[in-house]
């Protein structure tokens, strides 16, 4: 009864302690730093080619926390760490499909090419990011 009461008074009167975030913690050079790194990481490693690739393996290999990782892509990108994941996937399975390779490869094979686990998840993901069907894009491109 009291906590519904403490929440209720809380609601109207606003919550004067604000939980401090990662966010909070870092300075605007100290975020423009990780962005660059998570960028450089992403662009040279390729870790998102990795089938199971989790936020914890990215984590360890930047050396940071994994929810300090995940508050960072949930905020300072703008998505959640499954869809940063696959946008990559998406973009290295575009450039694959306008390569000559890409006519060698089923859906399947082409899904796991680019680190997804499933021909499922991959034709969600495309679509998500593309607005079109794997094979409908192969088919137009």
């Amino acid at each position: 009864m009291k906590k519904g009461i403490f929440n209720f008074l809380q609601s109207i009167l606003g919550d004067k302690k604000k939980k401090k975030t990662f966010e909070d913690s870092l300075s605007n050079n100290q975020l423009t730093l990780l962005k660059y790194r998570l960028e450089k990481y992403m662009h040279q490693q390729k870790p998102y080619l990795k089938a199971g690739f989790s936020i914890k393996d990215m984590a360890t290999d930047l050396n940071i926390q994994p929810y300090q990782l995940s508050a960072f892509i949930n905020h300072e990108i703008g998505m959640h760490f499954t869809d940063y994941i696959n946008k990559f996937r998406i973009e290295y399975c575009e450039l694959m499909m306008r390569s000559e390779l890409a006519a060698r490869l089923n859906l399947k094979e082409l899904a796991f090419k680019c680190g997804f686990n499933n021909r499922n998840s991959f034709t969600a993901a495309f679509k998500k990011f593309t607005g079109e069907k794997p094979s409908d894009y192969l088919k137009l491109h």
